[in-house]
């Protein structure tokens, strides 16, 4: 299941100079700027300045943060993060900044406190109530997303960011709540008619509905507003393939690859159509390409491994597969996988243990079941091969004919 979320993004503090003169105006306008180099100079006049109040000090720090964050000057950054929040407990945004930048630096611990002080010190706060919802979509965490992002459009209804219409999309669709995304990806298109991950997104919630052709026409308008979108292809890709339009659906991946050449998901999604057409030579490839982008993919590994021992070559597949098994020993159907190339292999006792591990994890797995009780047949356990059978077939009538 994909996790798209619209990261936050550092804040700038609106400075106010009544009464300044020409010169510190022009210090002002740059340390509210977006240039790095201006607002570092900007800022860090109006932080020195004698008659700068430590509340000034800290909103000026804050931009200052952010500018150097900007520059990847991240010691001087957490330092003026630190100073901002030190010299105005109050200020919510500083912590709000600091705690996106401890976020960016995978410190998670430290970036939720900040968020929650953020929040805490200013419950009316917009902007940290959403950064922290960001948080926790990111943490995998969409229950607690969801009550931040109804919180965050609460309070600024008008101006809150398109981006906590979408992200509380996302938050619903990864729950299986599609209805609920669908409508906050409209509501979020009503706001912004052009915002090309909201067509994506509500895609998605769309295709898990099975309703392809709708998905596909939200694909079309992501990909006519951004032809560069990669991933809007490679979802029309999986919409295609859902509706058995093979050839539409390699056509999309091979777009997507052309823009990221080197996202190893979309040479596993094409390896898999190429797979399920029996065009073994070709998922080899792509499975191989995969692999080559991203060394530590089980899924590559194991799909690999997958059309290998379709075409026979066991040795192969079963050294793919050990190498998935010891990456992801987890990973759905690898255990069931090696188990059947064992089999195949006529490494009957292997195979039993590797079946066990999937009947594990899948008491019903019809066809795991199935290919114990062979192998526990072959390997002469006659009595024990024919009971597993039998409770294949009453879990699948069809299963092994």
């Amino acid at each position: 299941m994909r996790l798209k979320i619209l990261a936050s993004v550092p804040v700038l503090v609106a400075l106010f100079a009544a009464g300044a003169s020409a010169q510190t105006d022009q210090q002002f306008k740059q340390c509210n700027g977006t240039d790095p180099v201006l607002a570092i100079l900007g800022c860090t006049a109006v932080i020195m300045a004698g008659d700068s109040k430590p509340p000034l000090q800290s909103r000026a720090l804050v931009n200052r943060a952010n500018a150097y964050v900007a520059r990847g000057q991240l010691d001087r950054a957490i330092a003026d993060f630190d100073r901002a929040v030190m010299l105005d407990p109050k200020n919510s945004i500083a912590y709000a900044a600091r705690g996106a930048y401890y976020q960016a630096q995978g410190e998670s611990a430290r970036a939720i406190a900040d968020f929650n002080q953020a929040v805490s010190v200013n419950p009316r706060d917009a902007n940290a109530v959403l950064q922290r919802a960001n948080y926790y979509l990111a943490a995998g965490q969409p229950d607690r997303a969801i009550p931040d992002y109804d919180q965050a459009i609460r309070l600024d209804p008008k101006n809150v960011n398109v981006s906590a219409y979408v992200n509380r999309g996302e938050a619903h669709r990864v729950q299986g709540e599609d209805d609920r995304a669908i409508a906050d990806y409209e509501a979020a298109l009503k706001l912004d008619p052009n915002f090309v991950a909201a067509y994506d997104d509500r895609g998605l919630a769309l295709m898990n509905k099975g309703e392809n052709d709708q998905a596909i026409a939200d694909f079309d308008a992501a990909i006519m507003r951004d032809p560069k979108f990669a991933s809007a292809y490679i979802h029309r890709a999986i919409a295609y393939e859902s509706k058995g339009v093979h050839n539409l659906a390699i056509a999309n991946f091979a777009a997507a690859i052309g823009l990221e050449p080197n996202n190893p998901s979309t040479y596993i999604n094409r390896g898999n159509v190429y797979l399920a057409q029996n065009d073994l030579a070709r998922a080899i490839e792509d499975f191989s390409h995969a692999i080559m982008a991203d060394g530590n993919s089980a899924q590559a590994f194991n799909n690999r491994g997958s059309a290998y021992a379709k075409k026979g070559d066991l040795s192969l597949a079963l050294a793919d597969f050990d190498t998935a098994v010891r990456l992801n020993p987890r990973l759905a159907n690898v255990h069931a996988n090696r188990g059947l190339a064992l089999l195949k292999a006529g490494q009957e006792v292997r195979a039993i243990a590797d079946f066990n591990t999937a009947l594990a994890g899948n008491p019903k797995d019809a066809t795991s079941l199935y290919n114990r009780g062979v192998a526990k047949q072959k390997a002469g356990d006659s009595v024990g091969g024919d009971v597993d059978v039998i409770a294949a077939r009453a879990i699948d009538p069809n299963v092994g004919k």
